[in-house]
């Protein structure tokens, strides 16, 4: 369009002949003047131009129609989404509040410090101040069968008793406290729902206390209640995912203009009861919003649309008139070729025995120069453009130029202010011209360069942070080990009663879980601690050769009762009998322990676990397989499942307990041996883990005569 509007434009500015018609500049030598062509140099638009601008404005509206439709329907279906994701977030916010109160109303402590006797220490530090500041909490109460608040903590601080008094409970609460206390005996069950008490509106949860293993509702029991406040800033951060404008919530039926509307029903209400408020948000219009910011666009462009329209057709018939085809064919494809080479991002440059001659936007742009600056390059030695000290290298690029192919040679280009430009120059002779004629194309080094320094420092980065990610695993691993042999040590005295009876069976029980633990915790550790030096390259081995049939019995042995609670039959094949490795014994039995306890733990009842030893025939490697038929991975869940402190989704929705070492720990070792760990696995058919030991550790029995 660009190239037809110079041509027209060049004819407008061309001198008018004797009969007032213009003469293009380049005329066809043996074109003849049309007698037809009248004097006035702006002549009526022909008729055959209005049924054009018709069509096209009614085209143009169709259009319109069409867009404002679209965007209507868009912005409707917009809408209901948008809605749908509100209530899911309200929903839930709702029951994440019903999980942590199910976690603290279960709890075995709160029915010794609040049921049996009130604890209000214990009860701050652990349901009252400390949830406040964790959870948002704007209200936690403890309520008894009588609906009188006996430990309240509001806004952080803990409730008088004359404000503990003053609370009255709203009908709807008292419904849930009815419902929580009714439920039958067994996992505390928590009713949540929102409450209008007072002036305000509160996101509530309401559980009975109970132990954690379970029970019936004790006459004198208390329930436990949590409540956020929904007001305008709760509500905004709940729903803050979602983008939306002019959050509210009210509790009176006012109109919300343009504005989307949830309405929150009371908790057991009945149907067609009113709701006791309404989230408000403006209804987003993406679409509609979209066409408005550019409504005047569209206005200017179907004007000029129209009106270049008009113009081209009167002034493309005028010159149809006229015998320049010819000429008009050749400012086209001038206008189009210097377009072209404006348009590429590299430098071009037609030189002319050393000159340049032309020169596009790009290369100006990358001497420092606009358009208007062109005649400062025009006509100077290419040479002058080069910096002093990589002239040698220009002159070496001229000499080898017109061999087959492109070569590049890397020089600097002296940019505005002395600063030189970095580029990669190539000579290409113009073919068909005079000797001497040939064009350079410069790209610009800069951002490669600046590429090529920002990826180095990010891998430095990376490096320095791998190290100190490594160094401080290594350290808190070391930190952690000392207090937690001291746990075990005494639990163990305690345990064993080494310095007399304690008196209390409970405090042997006691002293049991914690030395269990405690060992579970150095376990953790001392796996955080090979994860650190696997990462580090720093992992030794203490290696001697071992039996591996008894000791992949006596893995077997360890989760034997484990398998039997879940219903797993366990089987071993194991072949060649009398295999021996050179390993470190404690790691790969370790692999052998968390390959078959992952088996275990994710397959069902009557699912059988193989555990295979093997020799690989062409290599020689042995080949452990652990296999199963439990609920299987798919490609994606068995990359995270090989990343460290990653935990896959298991069956049910739920996360299986661990800290997602189990498999990088095996795959470690492995490698740390030579060795390596595959996995193959599909979704609800099974996976097989399969751990590889070079054939350089393997040693056969001897064959009996």
């Amino acid at each position: 369009m660009n190239t037809v509007a110079s041509y027209l434009e060049r004819v407008e500015d061309e001198p008018p002949t004797p009969n007032g018609a213009a003469i293009p500049a380049m005329q066809h030598p043996h074109a003849t003047p049309d007698p037809s062509m009248p004097g006035d140099r702006h002549p009526s638009p022909p008729l055959a131009t209005i049924p054009v601008l018709l069509l096209l404005g009614f085209a143009v509206v169709s259009i319109i129609a069409i867009l404002l439709t679209t965007a209507r329907h868009f912005d409707d279906g917009e809408a209901q989404r948008t809605t749908q994701r509100v209530t899911r977030m309200v929903a839930g916010s709702q029951a994440f509040l019903g999980l942590v109160l199910r976690d603290y109303a279960g709890w075995d402590a709160a029915v010794t410090h609040v049921v049996e006797k009130l604890d209000t220490v214990w009860a701050d530090e652990n349901i009252g101040v400390y949830l406040s500041g964790g959870y948002r909490l704007s209200i936690s109460m403890v309520v008894d069968r009588g609906g009188q608040v006996i430990y309240g903590v509001e806004d952080g601080k803990r409730m008088s008793p004359s404000r503990m008094r003053d609370i009255g409970l709203p009908e709807t609460m008292r419904r849930m406290i009815d419902h929580t206390v009714a439920a039958l005996p067994g996992t505390t069950e928590v009713a949540t729902g929102v409450v209008h008490m007072g002036d305000a509106l509160y996101l509530t949860g309401v559980a009975d206390i109970r132990p954690g293993l379970g029970g019936p509702s004790r006459d004198d029991g208390v329930v436990l209640i949590f409540m956020q406040k929904l007001d305008r800033v709760a509500v905004a951060r709940i729903l803050d995912p979602l983008l939306l404008d002019n959050i509210d919530i009210v509790t009176q039926p006012v109109a919300l203009d343009e504005r989307a509307r949830l309405p929150l029903a009371a908790f057991g209400s009945a149907p067609g009861e009113p709701p006791i408020g309404w989230i408000g948000w403006r209804a987003p219009r993406p679409a509609q919003d979209f066409l408005a910011g550019i409504y005047w666009v569209l206005a200017l462009v179907i004007m000029v649309l129209f009106v270049l329209t008009a113009h081209l057709l009167s002034r493309a018939q005028r010159a149809a008139l006229r015998e320049a085809g010819m000429n008009e064919a050749l400012l086209q494809l001038s206008g189009r070729y210097r377009g072209l080479i404006d348009a590429l991002p590299d430098m071009v440059c037609l030189m002319s025995e050393g000159r340049v001659s032309l020169i596009n936007a790009a290369g100006l742009s990358m001497l420092g120069l606009d358009s208007s600056n062109a005649a400062q390059v025009v006509g100077r030695p290419f040479l002058d453009l080069v910096a002093e000290d990589d002239r040698l290298i220009f002159h070496r690029a001229m000499q080898v130029r017109g061999r087959p192919g492109i070569d590049w040679v890397a020089l600097r280009l002296g940019g505005r202010g002395g600063e030189p430009v970095p580029v990669e120059l190539a000579v290409v002779p113009v073919l068909g011209e005079p000797l001497g004629e040939m064009t350079l194309v410069a790209r610009d080094r800069r951002p490669e360069l600046a590429r090529r320094e920002t990826l180095r420092a990010a891998e430095t980065r990376a490096a320095v942070a791998d190290r100190a990610k490594g160094q401080f695993l290594a350290n808190i691993s070391h930190e952690l080990r000392t207090p937690l042999n001291a746990i075990i040590g005494f639990s163990e005295i305690l345990r064993d009663e080494l310095l007399g009876p304690l008196g209390v069976p409970q405090y042997k029980e006691y002293a049991i879980d914690i030395h269990e633990g405690g060992l579970h915790l150095l376990r953790l550790v001392n796996d955080l601690l090979d994860i650190a030096r696997m990462d580090a390259g720093a992992l030794e081995l203490r290696e001697s050769w071992v039996e591996v049939a008894p000791l992949i019995e006596r893995c077997e042995r360890l989760l034997r009762q484990k398998a039997a609670e879940r219903g797993v039959p366990v089987r071993l094949d194991i072949s060649p009998p009398g295999l021996r490795v050179l390993v470190d014994e404690m790691r790969l039995k370790q692999i052998v322990v968390n390959l078959l306890g992952n088996a275990i733990r994710f397959s069902g009842s009557g699912q059988v676990v193989v555990i295979a030893v093997r020799l690989d025939g062409p290599t020689g490697d042995m080949l452990i397989d652990v296999a199963d038929h439990g609920i299987g991975m798919n490609v994606e869940a068995m990359r995270i499942a090989l990343e460290p402190f990653a935990q896959v989704e298991g069956g049910h929705n739920r996360r299986q307990p661990g800290a997602g070492l189990g498999l990088p720990l095996a795959k470690g070792y492995a490698e740390a041996h030579g060795g390596g760990l595959t996995m193959q696995s599909t979704p609800a058919v099974g996976t097989t883990v399969t751990v590889r030991l070079p054939a350089g550790r393997v040693a056969e029995a001897p064959k009996r005569a």
